[in-house]
């Protein structure tokens, strides 16, 4: 039977026991290429929920949950930086900017 304490694996070999990276890299590649999906890395999973912690809960948090004793390794090697431009600034940019007469 499946160990369902909060202590459980989440992600486990038929035996019960921790799977090893090579074996979780080796079964993601096989169901991305199922998929047809290329370029996916475990890294990239491990930086997003980094990134989603960090947005949500702070960098205190990501940084545990990575295992990093320094939150500034977390920031400068996993959380992403939002890049998205405040409706508000852009709108102040087009106008200080923008040519007259331009469609």
């Amino acid at each position: 039977m499946k160990d369902r304490s909060p202590d459980g694996l989440l992600f486990a070999s038929r035996n019960g026991t921790p799977l090893t990276t090579a074996n979780v890299r080796r079964q993601l590649r096989h169901a991305l290429e199922l998929a047809g999906i290329e370029g996916v890395t475990p890294h990239m999973f491990r930086r997003t929920a980094a990134t989603a912690i960090s947005d949500s809960a702070g960098v205190d948090l990501a940084a545990e949950l990575l295992g990093h004793v320094d939150p500034r390794i977390t920031v400068q090697h996993y959380i992403r930086r939002n890049e998205m431009v405040n409706p508000a600034t852009a709108a102040i940019l087009d106008a200080a900017f923008a040519r007259q007469g331009t469609p």
